[in-house]
């Protein structure tokens, strides 16, 4: 397990998380407005150059992760003019490529290995093909799209290779902290609003770094390794009253597809809580009251939630044009079946510039990788399959249910190829796979 110092305790990893907060909160458009933008840019480059240092001092990166994680969700504005783009947009990943260099260079790191590994580099080679059969005239975003799927498969490599011994409490302490930033976020951007009702009814939500349907999508991996607290620490009434909060602001994130999935997730997670747990009843008297205290503060507010009630509108399921896009999907990988018909396969349906996707998981590889990127994707499940049912333990149950969460609603949104997703993703895995090579390390100490 983690070995218990100061730096993976919670009161840690929750400071990292409350300077983030600020950081985004200083960085907001009301902020931005009145010249103090400032405050943002040296917070990333901060935490930019903390990442830097570590990369080059400490051969295990695991405390490398809290810093990373948090920039994913520090941003808070995103639609800059290119010419006022912040400095630190330019440091943040130029530090992070260097520092990965560096440090394979020092501590002598073997990119090339890693369960998952064929899968990720598959994935890159069905890219890449489907680039080179569907380009007539090769620019700069061909280059770019090459540096990408190196830079995935790269990421994948470094963090397997990398994080070292079993941190896997460790990696949920920080997964947990950040569903609390995430939800207090998301309750900023409504407080902030002169009508709250209004912006519901139009869903406005914007977070600078991601709009609703990504945001519902770390909420789901998120409120699921919460319940991992609820039960397996003390004062469950807390952590329950913690979740239920989050999915308030699942809620708020009007996510139709977000919300669906996390509560079919829900039966998943209720499974995981109550099987092999001894204080069912108390369990389950804790949960019931958990939702009596939020049912009572949520009635003062109802006329929020049944804005949400009626904007979700859940008895219609109006599929939002999901079933013409899919048709489209499949018309265009029936056209282009080996190598699909490249990473702007929809941009070019709709005539647009910006980059368009399928809004399913399945259907999207199939249009632009064609059967190369399904086999990618197949090797990929199978890879996480084995890895996570290897030594099955209780951590791995509920990281696993969490990336089942967030898959399922990539089933009608896009969520697999959004680079936040990809980087908790081979995280993830990297921590799972570490953790099951001490698991062998034991095991074979025992049987001698």
């Amino acid at each position: 397990m983690t070995e218990k110092n100061i730096f993976t305790s919670l009161p840690y990893l929750i400071f990292i998380s409350l300077i983030a907060f600020a950081l985004w909160y200083f960085g907001s458009a009301e902020y931005v407005q009145s010249g103090t933008t400032t405050i943002q840019e040296y917070g990333l480059i901060g935490f930019s150059v903390i990442i830097f240092i570590l990369l080059l001092s400490l051969r295990n990166t695991i405390y490398v992760i809290p810093f990373l994680l948090n920039l994913l969700f520090m941003i808070s504005q995103t639609e800059w003019d290119l010419t006022l783009i912040p400095l630190s947009l330019y440091i943040l990943p130029s530090s992070l490529i260097l520092g990965i260099i560096l440090h394979v260079i020092l501590y002598k790191v073997k990119l090339f290995k890693g369960q998952f590994f064929v899968g990720i580099l598959l994935l890159g080679i069905a890219i890449i093909a489907s680039t080179i059969v569907n380009t007539e005239t090769y620019d700069m975003i061909s280059v770019l799209i090459l540096l990408a799927v190196l830079l995935m498969i790269t990421l994948y490599g470094f963090f397997a290779n990398t994080i070292k011994g079993d941190h896997l409490l460790y990696l949920i302490r920080i997964f947990v902290v950040l569903g609390f930033l995430i939800s207090a976020q998301v309750a900023v951007f409504y407080l902030r609003q002169d009508n709250i009702v209004e912006a519901l009814e139009n869903k406005t939500l914007d977070l600078g770094w991601g709009l609703s349907n990504f945001i519902a999508t770390y909420l789901i991996i998120f409120i699921s390794l919460t319940f991992y607290f609820v039960k397996k620490f003390k004062m469950h009434i807390i952590w329950i009253v913690l979740a239920l909060f989050e999915i308030a602001m699942l809620l708020f994130t009007l996510s139709r597809a977000g919300i669906i999935a996390f509560f079919i997730t829900a039966i998943f997670l209720l499974i995981f809580m109550f099987v092999k747990y001894p204080h069912k009843w108390s369990l389950l008297l804790n949960l019931i009251l958990g939702i009596m205290i939020v049912s009572t503060v949520a009635y003062f507010a109802k006329d929020y939630f049944i804005t949400i009630w009626e904007r979700l509108d859940l008895y219609g399921l109006d599929d939002n044009g999901r079933i013409v896009i899919w048709e489209e999907a499949w018309a265009t990988f029936k056209e282009h079946v080996v190598f699909g018909a490249g990473v702007f396969a929809r941009s070019v349906n709709v005539g647009e510039n910006e980059l368009r996707m399928f809004h399913n998981t399945i259907l999207h590889t199939l249009a632009c990788f064609g059967l190369l990127g399904a086999l990618a994707l197949l090797v990929q499940l199978i890879s996480v399959i084995r890895i996570f049912l290897s030594h099955l333990t209780q951590e791995k149950a509920i990281l696993l249910i969490a990336l089942a969460g967030a898959n399922m609603q990539g089933m009608v949104d896009n969520i697999y190829f959004m680079p936040q997703y990809m980087i908790i993703m081979f995280i993830i895995i990297a921590f799972v796979e570490n953790a099951n090579t001490v698991d062998r390390l034991r095991k074979e100490l025992r049987i001698r």
